[in-house]
């Protein structure tokens, strides 16, 4: 019984994962109009900086896994905020436009809830759950807490550097 709650974290984490690859995020991006070079600049942009985050030893080693990982990390968090940014007639541009005006200035526990706000619209973009519902403690298991702690790591370590940025 023990090694199945292991199995199912692991599973759900892995199937979460597997959903988030650059590819997949420029494939929802490019059915927006405007596509997703706007996106894709941007993000190039922001995972240039995670090399310099790591300890200087391990940045020759780990530098490029580093920067790529960030670059998907980042596609697949503003995938889901510039999608839902847009309104009608609006290009990726405008969304990504609007997201930043929308996350200049917020504060850590303001990206926090920025992040859980969007929750609902990553699931239904990547994981295909499509429940638009508050997250209730009583009915979710442990894969969905899993992909909630994922996303929300994933969520704020992308928008720290952008709301930083807008300031």
């Amino acid at each position: 019984m023990k090694y199945l709650l292991s199995l199912s974290l692991i599973l759900g984490l892995g199937c979460a994962t597997a959903a988030m690859r650059a590819e997949h995020t420029t494939a929802e991006l490019d059915r927006l109009p405007g596509r997703s070079d706007p996106v894709r600049a941007a993000c190039r942009d922001q995972s240039g900086g995670a090399v310099g985050r790591l300890p200087i030893q391990l940045r020759s080693e780990t530098g490029p896994r580093a920067t790529e990982a960030a670059f998907v990390d980042c596609m697949d968090v503003m995938s889901v905020f510039v999608s839902v940014a847009m309104d009608s007639g609006d290009s990726t541009d405008d969304g990504l436009g609007a997201v930043r005006n929308g996350l200049a200035g917020l504060d850590s526990e303001s990206l926090t809830d920025t992040c859980d706000e969007h929750y609902p619209a990553w699931q239904a973009l990547w994981v295909q759950e499509g429940s638009f519902r508050s997250l209730d403690a009583a009915v979710v298991d442990d894969e969905s807490i899993a992909r909630y702690d994922f996303w929300m790591r994933r969520c704020r370590r992308v928008l720290r550097p952008v709301a930083a940025a807008a300031s």
